[in-house]
């Protein structure tokens, strides 16, 4: 299996706007200044960010939230627009293998 690891800024942006609604969903704090100091690797910002999304899934899980009905809380145009992104970067990967 061949992994492609891409460090530009642009792509790591693009990560980040990618997995934005879903943190905003949570109720995880994330702007685009956290989002620099993760891609700058500023020291403890990503251990901030994973101990949100630990507290926040933790929050989830004990009022038995699915992902299921998680999914059904997304607004449809930004979740549709996922969908096909994640195909179309599913397509490109096999293109790079």
């Amino acid at each position: 299996m061949c992994c492609v690891v891409i460090r530009t800024s642009e792509a790591k942006l693009n990560n980040f706007c990618r997995i934005e609604p879903t943190l905003r969903l949570l109720d995880v704090s994330f702007d685009t200044n956290m989002a620099r100091e993760v891609m700058r690797e500023k020291q403890g910002t990503a251990a901030k960010l994973i101990y949100q999304l630990f507290v926040a899934l933790s929050k989830k899980k004990t009022s038995n939230l699915t992902a299921t009905a998680m999914e059904a809380m997304r607004p449809a145009a930004p979740a549709k627009l996922e969908a096909i992104s994640s195909v179309l970067y599913k397509e490109a990967s096999k293109m790079l293998s």
